[in-house]
């Protein structure tokens, strides 16, 4: 006979970007986005940075070929990162350079999604732009080989653009460039570079010292993950004393801020626990992205609530030698009527017994009853008690006796 045990899981919101930090590769050697697992470059090798290359023009994090091609940028996540051309006056080299790659699942219809990517200017750069764009489509754009021609995008407007007339000008921190798309239900592709003609960017020279005319970025973390509401559990009453968690809601990278924040065990986690003194309605405000969403819960605080039994924890190994350490087998019970307790040794007699009207304190000595000592061994106990309800409980257990 087979047994299958069915554990649920707590589902995680995913990134359906494969790969998003470019961390998986197949060489050191390779210094192209095609040596990136699930990634390839359309019109124009985007350069791929890691710092297992031996060659320092394309190391992470700093890369060097002359004092005009010198750069440095720590990876916004793991150790690695590709890069693209935003402009360049370089009339023979190909401007523009694209990151493609295939999602995990195609989208959904109606979904929304929180779309992000993050870029940064390399060091030697004398321009910064602006525009840069994400594009998701059904169909694939024909990744760049030693023998394939190069392909042009044109005619795609991209779902997702940093917004206009913003320089994307910063050489020492990454740069987020999101927003939250509605998904028609086909896309399945994922394009990220420049898709505007030079005459729509602001071009900009920001750094006129500086020795290279282009404007070149570092693309690191891309992801699109699918924007769940903000969810708290249905209202609830608890007792006293006693906690619930409140919310419901997964773990994707987002931020959580609970209003009031008394009683909890976090104000800016996902699912905290409450335990309130009063009757308390707490609201959540969900931050993805840039939706926001809010849910509430009231937690009541009972009035009927039955005193609580409350078992202090009982021993399984004692030591009645006399030395003042476990020299005694003892607990408590708090809370409870019509308390019994008896210890049996292998054999199933009773050694020891113990019936009290109310809850107290209970002892054990290592004798029997009539007050003889009793062998090293295992010994066995159970504990019965009326609790606040009326209802009669049990508990059973061991306890190891060693001299």
């Amino acid at each position: 006979m087979i047994l299958c045990c069915f554990v649920p899981i707590k589902q995680q919101a995913q990134n359906l970007v494969p790969n998003p930090s470019f961390e998986n590769h197949y060489d050191c050697v390779m210094a192209i986005l095609s040596n990136v697992v699930d990634w390839c470059s359309v019109s124009d090798n985007c350069v791929y940075y890691q710092p297992c290359n031996s060659n320092p023009g394309v190391q992470a994090p700093l890369f060097y070929y002359d004092p005009c091609f010198t750069s440095y940028q720590q990876a916004r996540s793991g150790v690695a990162y590709t890069s693209f051309y935003g402009y360049i006056t370089t009339s023979n080299i190909i401007p523009n350079k694209y990151a493609h790659t295939k999602l995990k699942d195609t989208l959904k219809v109606g979904k929304h999604y929180c779309v992000t990517f993050y870029v940064s200017l390399l060091n030697y750069c004398q321009y910064s732009t602006d525009k840069f764009g994400l594009l998701l489509t059904p169909n694939a754009f024909p990744c760049l080989t030693a023998t394939s021609p190069n392909y042009t995008i044109t005619g795609y407007v991209p779902q997702i653009v940093s917004p206009a007339g913003v320089q994307l000008a910063d050489t020492l921190n990454w740069m987020e460039i999101s927003g939250v798309y509605t998904a028609i239900g086909n896309e399945a592709y994922l394009t990220i570079g420049d898709f505007f003609p030079q005459s729509q960017h602001s071009i900009v020279n920001s750094y006129p010292t500086n020795c290279n005319a282009n404007a070149e970025y570092y693309l690191d973390d891309v992801s699109v993950e699918e924007i769940q509401l903000a969810k708290c559990v249905k209202d609830t009453a608890i007792c006293p004393n006693d906690s619930v968690i409140i919310g419901n809601n997964l773990s994707e990278a987002t931020t959580y801020n609970w209003q009031p924040t008394s009683g909890l065990s976090c104000a800016t986690c996902a699912n905290p626990k409450a335990s309130p003194n009063v009757t308390t309605t707490y609201t959540l405000t969900k931050t993805q992205c840039k939706s926001v969403t809010t849910a509430s819960v009231t937690v009541t605080i009972k009035t009927d609530c039955a005193p609580k039994v409350i078992v202090s924890e009982i021993p399984n190994v004692f030591t009645p030698n006399g030395d003042g350490i476990n020299d005694t087998f003892n607990f408590s019970i708090a809370g409870a009527s019509d308390v019994s307790f008896n210890i049996y040794n292998r054999w199933g007699n009773i050694i020891q017994n113990s019936t009290l009207a109310t809850h107290t304190y209970i002892s054990w000595d290592g004798r029997t009853t009539s007050g003889e000592a009793c062998s090293e061994g295992i010994y066995f106990y159970t504990l019965q008690y009326t609790d606040a309800k009326g209802d009669t409980q049990k508990k059973n257990g061991y306890v190891s006796l060693f001299r």
